[in-house]
């Protein structure tokens, strides 16, 4: 079996979330009535969701 645990490093996490709620929020300006879209919206709640994983003095990385 995989193993699917892995760690991140806070600052990596970090820029790829920024990276890609960028792409994401361009996406939703440039097509906001597009059916379908929904999945982009969720993508955002999502990414707020692991921002604040990533906030944690204590922890330098981020486990899945």
């Amino acid at each position: 079996m995989y193993n699917t645990n892995i760690s991140m490093s806070r600052t990596f996490m970090r820029r790829m979330i920024r990276a890609y709620e960028q792409d994401l929020l361009q996406l939703i300006r440039e097509t906001p009535d597009h059916p379908g879209g929904d999945w982009a919206r969720e993508d955002l709640a999502k990414l707020e969701e692991l921002r604040n994983r990533t906030f944690n003095p204590l922890a330098q990385t981020v486990s899945f």
